[in-house]
């Protein structure tokens, strides 16, 4: 799923080697759906999938970020890119679910070989 970087998997070697001993967790990706004949003013009916994957909750590095973005309460969701059920990347706007608590996902970066997504979390 990753990117191999000089003919190595690096994002399959990250999975292996560390993707046991990290924490379960469920990306949620949620899609617009469509109206309900007859019910034009009824909103649209979204479609929520999950994923599961593994990763871990870590203290957030403010500085690195977009200004704006990130409150004091924010933090880092890491997610082990090749551990993501069906190939899901996340994005802002999707949520997480690891160690019982559910994060939105506001902000996302990743390595050249998409082996970890550093997600910024802020708890529902």
């Amino acid at each position: 799923m990753g990117n191999p970087l000089f003919g190595v998997d690096i994002s399959g070697l990250v999975n292996a080697n560390i993707g046991p001993g990290v924490n379960d967790a469920t990306l949620t990706k949620t899609t617009g759906g469509t109206r309900t004949a007859g019910q034009l003013t009824g909103g649209t009916n979204p479609t929520a999938t999950t994923h599961a994957c593994k990763g871990f909750v870590d203290v957030l590095d403010k500085n690195r970020l977009e200004d704006g973005l990130v409150e004091d309460t924010d933090v880092m969701v890491a997610l082990i890119g090749d551990s993501i059920a069906g190939g899901a990347v996340p994005v802002a706007g999707d949520r997480v679910t690891i160690l019982s608590v559910e994060y939105n996902i506001i902000q996302v970066k990743t390595d050249p070989a998409l082996a970890v997504y550093a997600c910024v979390g802020r708890a529902n």
